[in-house]
C-alpha cells in the first residue's frame, strides 16, 4: 500500500453494488496520492467478483473484518492496517460510508486547501440525491443539554422514534419537491464557515487531529459519531470547517433502509445516553 497525502477508510455493510459505484467516482479523478482501505463488515456472501474487481484499482486494500464491527468499528480496522506499513500519517484521513459518489473536483479541491494548525476537520457540502438537501451543516451549534434529553425521549420507544422520521422524511421530501432536484453544476460561491458537527457518511479529519490526540474510538456501537468527533475537536482546540464549494452527492439508506427495528433504535438511545455522560455531566 503506497504512503498517500489522502487516505480513504470507507465501510461496507451489504453494499457491494453501491461500492463499486464508490470506487468508480475515485478512480476516474484520483490523483495518484490517494489510499483507499474498504473495511467490509457484511454479514451476507461477498458476490462473485467482487474481490477482483476492487484487486483492478491499484489504491484499494480490500479488508474482509469478519463480523460487523459498527462504522467506526470498521474505519479503525482499515485505519490500523494502512498504519501497519506506514510511519507517517497522510494529510487527510477520510472516513466514509460506500453511498456517497466524489464530484470530479472533490480531491484536487481538498488537496488544494491551505494547512492550519487550528485545523481539525472540514466538513464538504453532502448533496442527497433523495431530498435535494444539503447534509452540511450537520450540527452548526453545540448541543444544550435539553435537546439531548429531548432525543432521548424520541428514541425511548422505536414505534416514536419512527413517527418522527415520518414527519422528518415528509418534511423533507415536501422541501425538496419545492427546491427541485440539486444542480449538476458548481454552486454559487460561498465561504467557508467555522461549525461544530460535520454530517457522519463523509468525515475528513486533518492529520493535525491525530496528532493532537484525537481518537475515532467510540464507546458505542453504532451513533454518536458526529458528536464524538466535534466534541473531541472542541476539546483540542481545533475548528472544524464547512467548505460547500467541495460537493459528495449521497444516496443514504442504502444499507440501514428508511425505517428502524427495535435494535437500531436501541442504538440509537445508548449513543445519546453515553453523549450525556461522556461530555455533559
Amino acid at each position: 500500500m503506497q504512503q498517500a497525502e489522502i487516505l480513504i477508510l470507507a465501510v461496507i455493510y451489504n453494499t457491494h453494488a453501491e461500492t463499486l459505484r464508490y470506487l468508480k467516482s475515485i478512480e476516474t479523478v484520483a490523483p495518484g496520492n490517494i489510499a483507499l482501505v474498504l473495511a467490509d463488515n457484511s454479514d451476507r456472501e461477498v458476490p462473485v467478483g467482487f474481490v477482483e474487481k476492487t484487486a483492478g484499482c491499484p489504491f484499494v486494500t480490500y479488508l474482509k473484518t469478519g463480523k460487523n464491527l459498527g462504522y467506526f468499528g470498521g474505519a479503525r480496522e482499515a485505519f490500523n492496517c494502512y498504519q501497519a506499513s506506514h510511519a507517517a500519517l497522510p494529510r487527510w484521513i477520510l472516513v466514509t460510508n460506500v453511498d456517497i459518489v466524489f464530484t470530479p473536483g472533490f480531491f484536487l479541491q481538498l488537496a488544494a486547501l491551505p494547512d492550519s494548525p487550528g485545523l481539525g476537520m472540514v466538513a464538504p457540502a453532502i448533496l442527497s440525491e433523495r431530498w435535494h438537501a444539503d447534509y452540511n451543516p450537520k450540527i452548526s451549534q453545540r448541543y444544550s443539554r435539553k435537546k439531548l434529553h429531548f432525543y432521548l425521549f424520541l428514541y425511548s420507544s422505536f414505534l416514536i422514534h419512527n413517527a418522527f422520521l415520518v414527519a422528518a422524511y415528509l418534511k423533507r421530501w415536501i422541501n425538496g419537491r419545492m427546491s427541485g432536484p440539486p444542480a449538476e453544476g458548481m454552486p454559487e460561491p460561498r465561504p467557508a464557515e467555522r461549525i461544530y458537527a460535520p454530517h457522519g457518511s463523509c468525515l475528513v479529519f486533518h492529520r493535525n487531529y491525530f496528532e493532537r490526540g484525537g481518537t475515532i474510538d467510540l464507546p458505542n456501537f453504532l451513533f454518536g459519531e458526529e458528536v464524538l468527533v466535534a466534541e473531541t475537536a472542541r476539546q483540542l482546540n481545533l475548528d472544524v470547517m464547512y467548505h460547500p464549494e467541495m460537493i459528495i452527492r449521497d444516496y443514504e439508506h442504502a444499507s440501514t433502509g428508511f425505517f428502524i427495528s427495535p435494535r437500531i433504535n436501541r442504538y440509537n438511545r445508548e449513543a445519546i445516553r453515553s453523549i450525556l455522560e461522556r461530555y455533559y455531566c
